[in-house]
């Protein structure tokens, strides 16, 4: 198992990845912390992902949050989990008929009409003295984008095994399907960050599905909620 931790002018972002989910260490160890986090969100939102953590797989999230003093940090950020496995031909095939049935939207990894979930924290205020443009330019762009953006909300994937310079951030082979999303209070408030980057109709909500390449045979299983 693999932390890691960021710190951003105050903004506490952690990622916990599980990598090789089958090494002799992760075995009963991250099968259980793949559980504890499913069980953060309620059960509705994560009951497209497998029930058990699949063997040769890559898992992250940021759950790890929770369990630090959340209330003090600032900046915007969605709680969110995401689980990467390549199948065979065959087991592909028929996982990927199942959630193309269910589907509600299918959209291109680089559409530009994406509404994106990304942590944001532009402005901040320490000891009296305001801090402006934190953000990159490409992130500050996108967050101007988001309001105008005619999709469902997804994540913007920021996954070093599948980078790209993509809208959604995945390569284009990729084709991104919303399972379920809708606006409200999902979690506990003390986990709820307004930001000036989401339109007002999702200014909370949650966002599940998966991200498909025919190309790779990898599912990308994910949820997002904020």
């Amino acid at each position: 198992m693999k932390k890691y931790f960021v710190f951003l002018l105050g903004t506490i972002s952690v990622l916990l990845s599980l990598h090789g989910c089958n090494s002799i260490y992760t075995n009963e160890h991250l099968k259980n912390e793949y559980e504890r986090v499913l069980k953060f969100f309620d059960s509705t939102l994560v009951n497209h992902f497998p029930k058990k953590l699949p063997d040769k797989c890559s898992f992250s999230t940021n759950v790890a949050l929770a369990k630090i003093d959340y209330e003090k940090e600032s900046g915007f950020s969605s709680f969110y989990a995401d689980l990467r496995k390549k199948y065979s031909n065959k087991r592909y095939s028929k996982i990927k008929n199942i959630f193309i049935s269910s589907s509600k939207a299918v959209y291109d990894a680089n559409s530009e009409k994406l509404l994106l979930i990304f942590s944001y924290n532009n402005d901040m205020e320490i000891n009296g003295e305001k801090y402006t443009n934190l953000e990159s330019l490409k992130r500050r762009k996108l967050a101007k984008l988001n309001l105008i953006a005619t999709s469902f909300p997804i994540p913007l994937f920021e996954i070093d095994q599948f980078k790209s310079n993509t809208f959604s951030g995945l390569p284009e082979d990729f084709k991104i399907y919303v399972l379920e999303a809708k606006p409200g209070k999902y979690l506990e408030d003390k986990y709820l960050r307004d930001c000036v980057c989401l339109p007002e109709k999702w200014k909370h909500g949650f966002s599940k599905g998966v991200a498909m390449s025919d190309k790779r045979h990898v599912i990308i299983y994910w949820v997002t909620v904020w």
